[in-house]
């Protein structure tokens, strides 16, 4: 007898988007610096997700889009320049 594939019953925010998410609260200028804790609480909040906005944290330093400062976290050269070329369109 084979098993039946167990459903989810939510559907989890994709990783892309999470990362998505925490570029551009950080290359909007809006609220600076931004702290790991804050970009947590700012983007758990809507998405309800702490350790996603971590692990985008994690993905986004590992690809060299942002840098760590202690708690701080700033965008790379790489990512500012990448978000003036796509007009702030990520």
């Amino acid at each position: 007898m084979h098993a039946e594939p167990t459903r989810c019953r939510f559907r989890a925010v994709p990783a892309i988007e999470t990362e998505r998410a925490v570029l551009m609260l950080l290359l909007s200028g809006e609220h600076e610096p931004w702290t790991r804790g804050d970009l947590q609480r700012e983007i758990a909040g809507t998405r309800s997700d702490p350790i996603a906005v971590i692990d985008a944290l994690n993905t986004l330093y590992g690809e060299g889009l942002v840098h760590f400062t202690g708690e701080l976290v700033t965008p790379t050269r790489a990512a500012r320049v990448m978000y003036e070329m796509c007009d702030g369109a990520l």
